[in-house]
């Protein structure tokens, strides 16, 4: 064995000696933090392991060690609930996780009426889905066609919602739609559309870019929805179901399950009606709208609930001289479509007398009611069967009216 010359005895000794300051301050540093390896393997095993993985691990910190907190019928006996997964995992100051699977056997947490599926918002297009600003939170819809096991009743459908501060929407999107198929997996439901990981989310309002870093990763739009192909139907001379030039919207969900269009005569831009202006009780907005499967419970109940739905509403208009004009008129419908058994709500706005005072009733005779009765099917009669429009696309048949609601 060579000996080493005395020339290097002390190079070698400062070397050994950094090396030993060294160990110190990596000892000291594990010591204050290095959470990072159990913080990600407790990622990996969280929420019943349905979490992926790759997603999130860039967002788990060093600094302090996470917490968790979950239960759900997935997981191990004694933490189950009537939730699928039910969980949080939260690192002190440096952001968490919330996520709720269920299956959609009652309602969802959220309003599924027209005004919100087309209210101020962000969207993936191919998921049934949103996310709003109010809560910070979003869901997703996805389907189990052979039905999720431990329900009171056959369920298809199941909703995810996730809450992931300190991350962009279009993570949130990821990690909802991962939980769905992880989900549709282990439960062996056979979803005949599974999900796929957006490529892209929609800020469905302009004014909702504030230069924030999320906001980076959604695609602006500078009239979100506006003219899209489905609702065209509103607007095209062939099709149009009302006379006058239309402005028409929808949502930017691409969705099989669930479908929202809106025509207007109202210029925003100009602050006027469009040429010609509507005349007196002509229509001057319409919407148009379509859930499906347990979407579709959901919807109806949520109208139902305010008195909007058939069923609740007053007697026939016939039978009486005359009637108070309504603020607006909708009429129901139900058919199969793709997505299992759908309701349709189509609905009218009359243009009313602008120098009637606030407060003050438009009574109609029987033949102005029976007026707006025959727009409002005119309108449903488009909606079902333009080509391009939803309902058309979805396969819908068997359809059967439910009746009027005046709103």
């Amino acid at each position: 064995m060579r000996r080493i010359p005395k020339r290097l005895w002390l190079p070698l000794a400062g070397l050994l000696a950094l090396g030993l300051v060294a160990a110190v301050l990596v000892r000291t540093q594990d010591d204050e933090g290095g959470h990072l390896a159990a913080n990600r393997a407790q990622l990996k095993n969280a929420c019943g392991g349905l979490l992926p993985y790759g997603e999130l691990r860039g967002a788990v910190p060093d600094q302090v060690p996470g917490t968790l907190d979950e239960y759900g019928t997935l997981l191990e006996p004694a933490q189950e609930s009537r939730s699928l997964v039910n969980c949080t995992l939260a690192w002190q100051g440096h952001g968490s996780l919330q996520v709720q699977a269920v299956a959609l056997a009652s309602h969802l947490p959220y309003e599924l009426k027209t005004k919100d599926l087309l209210a101020e918002g962000y969207e993936a297009p191919g998921i049934t889905g949103r996310y709003t600003d109010e809560g910070g939170r979003l869901w997703v819809v996805a389907e189990c066609p052979k039905g999720l096991t431990g329900r009171v009743r056959p369920v298809s459908q199941m909703y995810v919602t996730v809450a992931l501060e300190k991350a962009s929407i279009r993570k949130s999107f990821r990690v909802a739609v991962a939980v769905a198929d992880a989900i549709t997996k282990r439960q062996n439901c056979g979803s005949r559309t599974p999900l796929k990981a957006p490529a892209r989310v929609i800020d469905t309002y302009e004014e909702h870019f504030d230069g924030g870093k999320d906001d980076y990763e959604v695609d602006r739009i500078d009239e979100p929805g506006r003219g899209v192909k489905k609702c065209r139907w509103i607007s095209d001379r062939r099709t149009a179901p009302l006379r006058g030039t239309w402005i028409t919207s929808g949502d930017l969900q691409e969705s099989r399950l669930l479908d929202a269009c809106q025509g207007t005569r109202w210029d925003e831009l100009s602050g006027e009606y469009t040429d010609p202006e509507p005349a007196e009780l002509e229509p001057s907005s319409l919407d148009a709208a379509s859930w499906s499967g347990e979407l579709g419970l959901s919807a109806y109940r949520d109208y139902r609930r305010d008195g909007d739905a058939p069923g609740i509403t007053t007697p026939s208009p016939g039978k009486y001289t005359d009637t108070k004009a309504p603020e607006s008129l909708a009429l129901w419908a139900r058919s199969q479509c793709a997505g299992g058994a759908t309701y349709h709500r189509v609905s009218i706005r009359p243009t009313l007398d602008t120098q009637v005072e606030e407060g003050d009733e438009v009574l109609l005779t029987p033949d102005q009611r029976a007026q707006l009765s025959r727009s409002v099917r005119k309108v449903m009669d488009s909606y079902l069967t333009s080509e391009g429009g939803w309902p058309k696309t979805q396969h819908c048949h068997d359809t059967e009216l439910l009746g009027e609601v005046e709103e």
